[in-house]
């Protein structure tokens, strides 16, 4: 023993159950060896017949003690839970009443009931109320050492005093731009989904839906999947840039073009609220865009902008359909909340705006859908 402050401890009792001759032979050697190590261990095999009886003395008992050792095996749990015949066992469930009631006055704060094997084995045996107390298995000569310092209050190890606080050197954090900041379009993915049209779903009483409709529905939920993980269900910094595009683009027919792009100022500001230093560097994003060609003006979008300015927000979702664009199916479970959409023009955007891409789109060639190809075959 170390020169560690022992607590002075009174009397501790021991609970235990008849289960045969050689375990109560083994409680009784268990209990003689902690009374020859200096604790005053109560134990019935030391009474003959007590003058109250049997009942009142476990009850003073168990109620004067400063611990009580718990010896834990089946016939003991069998008993405290009334498992057995009413007839076996009488001491074990008063006790196991007593100990039950004990814990429930305690508001189950278990400072004085202490859990004992003799064995391993017996450990799946522990009551419900003590199994979050540490127990002691004594089958061996150092859990009984394990015990006898629990018992006087003797910690395994002594606590060294505190040093002094050496001050740190600030180190700043500085991450790679490039590496990152990802790239909200995974170009292959989109490519397997092909975005195909661009829908508007509006209610009186709610915020309208902004449906990004694809051909595939595996890919494009996966591409809304990867969103939620990165921005969650609601864009809080509104890292998705999403921008509504109306005038005349040479090439193009009369409509507007829906793009979608990274807003880069707030990524930045969502890193430095998580107290990143990001260094210079050029970097690459991708970006993405539908041109939708409604006849006449579309009063969907009209709509959509009545009931976005009235709302204040808006639903970004996944949605597929057929090359024409009908069969629309909405997917509103990978919904993600938005506050910020751009109304824009096109005579509005000057070169080297994020937006000016869509002014060159009309000299692009693009593939083909089936349904495109087969209006091509009929105009032959």
């Amino acid at each position: 023993m170390s020169d560690a402050k022992i607590t002075e401890v009174g009397e501790v009792f021991v609970s235990y159950s008849w289960d045969s001759e050689e375990h109560i032979k083994a409680v009784l050697a268990l209990s003689n060896r902690l009374r020859a190590d200096g604790i005053d261990c109560v134990l019935d095999q030391y009474e003959v017949s007590p003058r109250e009886g049997w009942p009142r003395w476990m009850d003073r008992k168990i109620a004067s003690a400063s611990l009580v050792l718990v010896v834990c095996t089946e016939t003991y749990l069998n008993r405290v839970m009334g498992r057995k015949s009413p007839d076996k066992g009488l001491g074990v469930k008063w006790e196991g009443n007593l100990i039950y009631q004990h814990l429930y006055n305690q508001g189950a704060d278990n400072q004085k009931f202490v859990p004992v094997v003799t064995r391993n084995a017996d450990r799946n045996f522990i009551p419900v109320p003590l199994q979050g107390a540490s127990f002691f298995n004594i089958e061996t000569d150092e859990g009984y050492k394990r015990l006898h310092r629990r018992l006087l209050g003797v910690p395994q190890a002594e606590k060294p005093p505190l040093g002094e606080r050496k001050a740190m050197p600030k180190k700043e954090v500085r991450t790679d731009f490039v590496t990152f900041i990802e790239n909200p379009i995974d170009i292959p993915l989109w490519d397997k989904a092909e975005w195909r049209a661009t829908a508007f779903v509006g209610w009186e009483s709610s915020p309208p839906a902004l449906g990004i409709a694809f051909l595939h529905r595996e890919p494009a939920e996966e591409i809304f999947k990867q969103w939620h993980k990165r921005y969650g269900s609601r864009d809080e910094f509104e890292e998705l840039r999403i921008s509504i595009i109306e005038g005349d683009i040479v090439g193009e027919d009369p409509g507007y073009t829906v793009h979608i792009a990274i807003e880069l100022e707030n990524v930045l500001k969502r890193y430095q609220k998580a107290g990143l230093i990001l260094g210079d560097a050029s970097f690459f994003s991708a970006t993405r865009m539908n041109r939708m060609t409604p006849v006449g003006e579309s009063p969907h979008l009209a709509f959509f902008k009545k009931s976005y300015t009235k709302h204040g927000e808006y639903l970004l979702v996944p949605a597929t359909c057929k090359p024409d664009g009908s069969n629309l199916q909405v997917a509103p479970h990978l919904a993600i909340h938005k506050r910020v959409l751009y109304f824009r023009n096109t005579k509005d955007i000057p070169e080297n705006d994020i937006d000016s891409v869509v002014l060159h789109s009309g000299a692009w060639r693009r593939p083909l859908t089936e349904y495109g190809e087969s209006l091509k075959k009929k105009q032959r």
